[in-house]
Protein backbone atom coordinates (compact mmCIF):
# COMPACT_ATOMS: atom_id res chain seq x y z
CA UNK A 1 0.00 0.00 0.00
CA UNK A 2 1.44 3.38 -0.93
CA UNK A 3 1.43 6.30 1.52
CA UNK A 4 -1.53 8.14 -0.05
CA UNK A 5 -3.62 4.97 -0.13
CA UNK A 6 -2.80 4.46 3.55
CA UNK A 7 -4.02 7.97 4.31
CA UNK A 8 -7.35 7.28 2.61
CA UNK A 9 -7.86 4.34 4.97
CA UNK A 10 -6.65 6.25 8.05
CA UNK A 11 -9.12 7.34 10.73
CA UNK A 12 -10.72 10.73 10.23
CA UNK A 13 -10.63 13.17 13.13
CA UNK A 14 -12.73 16.24 13.80
CA UNK A 15 -12.10 19.83 12.82
CA UNK A 16 -8.64 21.20 13.38
CA UNK A 17 -6.89 18.06 12.13
CA UNK A 18 -5.33 17.28 8.77
CA UNK A 19 -4.23 14.02 7.16
CA UNK A 20 -0.45 13.62 7.21
CA UNK A 21 2.01 11.50 5.23
CA UNK A 22 5.54 10.96 6.54
CA UNK A 23 8.17 10.63 3.79
CA UNK A 24 11.73 9.42 4.03
CA UNK A 25 13.43 7.83 7.00
CA UNK A 26 13.83 4.11 7.55
CA UNK A 27 12.45 1.82 4.87
CA UNK A 28 11.01 -0.52 7.52
CA UNK A 29 8.78 2.13 9.12
CA UNK A 30 5.29 0.67 8.61
CA UNK A 31 2.77 2.42 6.33
CA UNK A 32 0.34 2.62 9.25
CA UNK A 33 2.89 4.83 11.06
CA UNK A 34 3.42 6.98 7.96
CA UNK A 35 -0.28 7.84 7.51
CA UNK A 36 -1.87 9.69 10.40
CA UNK A 37 -3.78 12.77 11.43
CA UNK A 38 -2.26 15.74 13.25
CA UNK A 39 -3.42 19.08 14.50
CA UNK A 40 -3.38 21.72 11.79
CA UNK A 41 -0.31 23.86 12.26
CA UNK A 42 1.86 21.03 13.60
CA UNK A 43 5.42 21.56 12.39
CA UNK A 44 7.19 18.46 13.71
CA UNK A 45 6.27 14.84 14.38
CA UNK A 46 8.32 12.34 16.40
CA UNK A 47 7.66 8.61 15.86
CA UNK A 48 9.06 5.90 18.17
CA UNK A 49 10.82 3.20 16.11
CA UNK A 50 13.31 0.44 17.03
CA UNK A 51 14.70 1.95 20.24
CA UNK A 52 14.74 5.52 18.96
CA UNK A 53 12.67 8.29 17.47
CA UNK A 54 12.32 9.24 13.83
CA UNK A 55 11.84 12.99 13.41
CA UNK A 56 9.81 14.53 10.59
CA UNK A 57 9.25 18.20 9.74
CA UNK A 58 6.55 19.84 7.70
CA UNK A 59 7.86 20.97 4.32
CA UNK A 60 4.78 21.67 2.18
CA UNK A 61 1.14 22.44 2.63
CA UNK A 62 -0.47 19.60 0.67
CA UNK A 63 -0.20 17.05 -2.10
CA UNK A 64 -1.46 19.43 -4.79
CA UNK A 65 -5.17 18.66 -4.59
CA UNK A 66 -7.39 21.71 -4.86
CA UNK A 67 -10.05 21.05 -2.24
CA UNK A 68 -9.32 21.18 1.50
CA UNK A 69 -11.39 18.06 2.21
CA UNK A 70 -8.76 15.89 0.53
CA UNK A 71 -5.79 17.89 1.81
CA UNK A 72 -2.73 15.85 2.78
CA UNK A 73 0.18 17.52 4.55
CA UNK A 74 3.62 16.07 3.78
CA UNK A 75 6.33 15.82 6.45
CA UNK A 76 9.90 14.83 5.51
CA UNK A 77 12.31 12.86 7.66
CA UNK A 78 15.07 14.98 9.23
CA UNK A 79 16.89 12.82 11.77
CA UNK A 80 16.88 9.92 14.21
CA UNK A 81 17.57 10.12 17.93
CA UNK A 82 18.02 7.35 20.48
CA UNK A 83 15.67 6.89 23.42
CA UNK A 84 17.39 8.01 26.62
CA UNK A 85 17.84 5.25 29.18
Amino acid sequence: MDDLAAVSSARRFGDGHVDVVLEGGPVGLPAVDRARSALAGTGRIKVPYLGGYEHFERRGDHDGRADDASRVVVFHWTMRTKIAE
